[in-house]
């Protein structure tokens, strides 16, 4: 008899924490972009805040301090999160070396367009939050410690989402160069996720996990996503169409 996905990744140290073994991987995809995103955001924050500091009692730069208090407090926790993924499966370390250097494209570009980035991406996890928050399609197991984190993470992303926005607001960027920004995000976003997804499932393949299986989980994946995939490109939208209302 074929051993089933489940119990191919139990014999190989491996578990599927979030029901299947493509969605688990996508998400574990995610937690290893995350860090250097994150760092992304805080420097670049940080650098406009050191060339034009707003008033010491202004809102903008409360709202700035908790923004960049809340993505260190990501950033370390999926930093934790990606070590333990690391240790469950050592041929990941490659990928995770990889991953954090995905920002470095990035830091050549100028100020108005760091800020618009940090906009774009920002606004690009508020509608995945915004989608594990509302459905259960992308978190279907909440009652693990991965499954809690992610939520944790949703939960924040929606509470400082405007606080990227307000930034680019008051920098006066236009609405050119965060459609720009947005689509640039969307794109290194979107080729990074699914390359590094693909990267994890051939580590698990090594691991001994049958392609077919995950051929298999794949599909059942993609299709079932369709749904939430609508809902979230409409989100998407919002950013081009009314950056206002980003800011709710």
């Amino acid at each position: 008899m074929t051993p089933s996905p489940q119990l191919a990744a139990d014999r190989a140290g491996i578990r599927a924490w979030n029901g299947t073994f493509v969605r688990s991987r996508f998400f574990d995809a995610l937690s290893l972009l995350l860090p250097a995103g994150e760092q992304f955001l805080i420097d670049t924050l940080q650098s406009w805040r050191a060339a034009s500091e707003p008033p010491a009692d202004s809102e903008l730069s409360r709202e700035v301090d908790r923004f960049i208090r809340e993505e260190q407090a990501h950033r370390r926790a999926h930093a934790n999160y990606n070590a333990a993924l690391v240790a469950a499966l050592p041929s990941v370390r490659a990928v995770a070396e990889r991953a954090g250097r995905i920002t470095d494209d990035l830091t050549g570009f100028g100020m108005p367009m760091k800020l618009a980035l940090v906009a774009a991406f920002e606004h690009l996890t508020a509608v995945l939050a915004q989608e594990i928050e509302a459905h259960r399609f992308f978190i279907a197991e909440e009652n693990t410690r991965a499954g809690w984190l992610w939520k944790w993470h949703a939960r924040e992303e929606l509470g400082h989402r405007h606080v990227a926005v307000l930034v680019a607001r008051h920098a006066g960027l236009g609405r050119g160069v965060l459609t720009l920004a947005l689509l640039l995000a969307t794109g290194y976003l979107t080729g990074d996720l699914l390359r590094y997804t693909f990267a994890l499932c051939r580590c698990d393949v090594r691991a001994g996990t049958r392609q077919w299986a995950l051929l298999a989980d794949t599909a059942r994946f993609a299709f079932g996503a369709i749904p939430s995939l609508m809902r979230m490109t409409r989100h998407w939208f919002a950013l081009l169409l009314s950056p206002s209302r980003c800011t709710h």
